[in-house]
């Protein structure tokens, strides 16, 4: 599994990025984007219909590589803890995990990001969920 259940693209979308977490279920979230009015409009969905939130919706060119890190960080998850909000929409599936009692060593691998247009997309989340990961190891040497 892993995608199968994502909605049909709509006319001329593309899949932009795509988040896959290591699950039960292989869960996948695509990142999408398609020509509308002489703007592009993105949409965030999942395979259970999940309603998100976007800051931005729509751009009159493709997103930087920068821009889409700061989309992607600021979408959210409307039925989420609003504490994990603060460390970005891809992070908050690890931090999520890790407080319903997920072991830190299984989260490292736990969340990928892909992109066939933007490849350094990959590269700096694996980067994110490293340092996330060296943060979360600290804290109990800092507490005691």
């Amino acid at each position: 599994m892993g995608g199968e259940y994502l909605a049909d693209y709509h006319r001329d979308e593309v899949e932009i990025a795509r988040i896959e977490l290591e699950s039960t279920t292989s869960d996948v979230i695509s990142i999408r984007a398609r020509p509308r009015c002489r703007r592009i409009e993105y949409s965030v969905c999942d395979e259970y219909q999940v309603e998100y939130r976007l800051s931005r919706k729509t751009s009159s060119r493709p997103l930087t590589l920068g821009e889409l890190i700061r989309f992607l960080d600021s979408v959210e998850h409307l039925e989420a803890e609003p504490e994990w909000r603060r460390f970005g929409f891809v992070l908050s599936f690890n931090e999520t995990n890790l407080c319903c009692g997920a072991d830190l060593e299984t989260l490292e691998d736990f969340t990928s990001v892909g992109s066939d247009f933007y490849p350094e997309l990959g590269q700096h989340y694996a980067r994110a969920i490293d340092e996330w990961c060296q943060a979360h190891e600290a804290e109990p040497a800092a507490e005691g």
